[in-house]
């Protein structure tokens, strides 16, 4: 083969186009030729390739057993079946509404005592926000201090 084919063969090397049999040619060429200088650093390339074509391993690789696979496939076919079945027995069925369910109170006493007993609770909630805005106020003073707002 002429040094110019080589070369040829040796750029499309590069970009990945060579086909298997300009490969081999390559590599036929690289072990029984004289390279040039400037295309050592091929030679040992495809020296190098020729002598791990012969390599052979010498331990046994394990492989992982298609168990591992089949229990995450297991979970994930049990957990299905559990919210199935939870959605089937568990479902919020609608209720009958009743009119003693409808927290109407037929007695005056009684039904004094129940709103006395809601407007004691709104009382104690909203005295307990009108506590916090004590700091807010704080805030507000201490800002005053700082910044004027006229």
């Amino acid at each position: 083969m002429e040094l110019q084919k080589i070369r040829e063969l040796l750029e499309k090397y590069d970009a990945g186009e060579t086909s298997l049999a300009e490969e081999n040619a390559l590599r036929e060429y690289f072990q029984k030729n004289e390279v040039p200088a400037d295309l050592k650093s091929y030679g040992l390339l495809f020296s190098f390739s020729e002598k791990n074509k012969t390599q052979k391993m010498q331990r046994e690789v394990e492989l992982p057993s298609q168990a591992k696979g089949n229990k995450y496939l297991w979970t994930a076919i049990a957990a299905s079946i559990l919210v199935i079945v939870g959605l089937f027995f568990f479902q919020n069925k609608p209720m009958e509404m009743n009119h003693s369910d409808l927290g109407t109170v037929q007695d005056k006493e009684e039904a004094l005592q129940k709103s006395m007993e809601a407007l004691k609770m709104v009382s104690e909630l909203m005295n307990e926000g009108k506590e916090d805005l004590i700091y807010l106020k704080e805030f507000n003073n201490t800002k005053d201090k700082f910044i004027k707002t006229e």
